[in-house]
Order: C-alpha cells, then sequence, then structure tokens
C-alpha cells in the first residue's frame, strides 16, 4: 500500500512538472512559432527557437545553443542545449553506423551509468542515438546525430535532465530535424 502511495505521488509530480512546462511553451509558442533563429555555417545550418541563445564563442567546429530557464524545477539548476560540432573520420569509408558504434563504447567512459536507450539508422549517413546517465551531478538524457559526410562526422546534440527529456523532447525535435549539411 505504501509503495502504491510513493508510486502514485512520483506520478502526480511528473504530471505536475509536465503541466508546468507545457504552460510555459503554450504561453510562448505563438512567439517562438513566429520567430525561429536560424544558425547558419558554411557546412551546415540548423534552426532554433527564438528565447534561446548562442553561447559566447560559438562558432562553427564548436557551438552551443542554449535554452532559457525553465519552471520545472525550482531553481532550474541545468542549461538544456544543442551543442553542435564536428570532426575528421578515420578513412573515407566510415560510416554513421561505424561512429555510432563508437561512440557507444566511448561514452560510458565519461558518463556515469550510462545506457542506451534508442539507437536508429535515419539514412545511410544519419544515425540517432538517444542515451541517459549521469554527468556533473545531473542525471541526464542525450538526443545524438551523426551525419557522415566528406570524410567528417557532424554531431548534434540535445542534453536535458531526464526528469525532463520527455516535455522537452516533442518541442525541440522538429528544431534537431531541421538540422541540414550544405
Amino acid at each position: 500500500m505504501i509503495h502504491q502511495i510513493l508510486l502514485f505521488s512520483k506520478n502526480m509530480k511528473n504530471l505536475f512538472f509536465t503541466f508546468l512546462i507545457f504552460l510555459g511553451f503554450t504561453a510562448n509558442a505563438s512567439s517562438v512559432a513566429d520567430s525561429i533563429k536560424v544558425l547558419d555555417f558554411k557546412p551546415y545550418k540548423i534552426d532554433y527557437p527564438s528565447s534561446w541563445r548562442l553561447k559566447a564563442g560559438c562558432a562553427v567546429n564548436e557551438c552551443s545553443i542554449l535554452s532559457p530557464a525553465d519552471t520545472l524545477s525550482w531553481p532550474d539548476g541545468y542549461t538544456e542545449s544543442i551543442n553542435l560540432t564536428f570532426n575528421p573520420l578515420p578513412s573515407a569509408s566510415y560510416t554513421a553506423d561505424q561512429y555510432a558504434t563508437y561512440s557507444i563504447g566511448y561514452l560510458p567512459k565519461v558518463v556515469k551509468n550510462f545506457k542506451v536507450i534508442e539507437k536508429k539508422k535515419l539514412k545511410s549517413n544519419v544515425v540517432r542515438v538517444t542515451y541517459s546517465g549521469e554527468k556533473d551531478t545531473h542525471k541526464q538524457t542525450w538526443r545524438q546525430y551523426y551525419y557522415v559526410k566528406s570524410s567528417k562526422v557532424y554531431i548534434v546534440t540535445f542534453s536535458t535532465e531526464t526528469t525532463k527529456y520527455a516535455v522537452y523532447q516533442p518541442f525541440i525535435e522538429p528544431f534537431l530535424n531541421s538540422f541540414t549539411l550544405k
């Protein structure tokens, strides 16, 4: 009985957090839809919410797009972000799937309690990996895309606290999907 009460309490807390962020997104929905920003570099471009900001020092090879504070937790101790980077590949024949496999092998070294939630090949040169774990004292979930073109891997990563992922994911997915290589 106590377990059921605790489970109900946890579910209500998650529902409450979801409701709060929904209210925040609903209140800003028209302004976000009306004013999407575009990060446009020579090799790629991506849309991002107008309420988010570029981290100082944003450059073509490493750029972070940072969220404003949200109302899901008080105080908001984590800044959600979209991170973009690219790296040379070891050979011209190296595939997105090979890079995803390499990353899945490497990430447990830097992410505590690493767990793959999903690995999906989207196109011949694009793989998406969603994973969770702990880093910098936060339980986090990442949604990472690997795009391979011209012997380089372009990596697009969304990161959020795990408790907020289910709320952010449907909001952020169209922006992640807007990434295009030129």
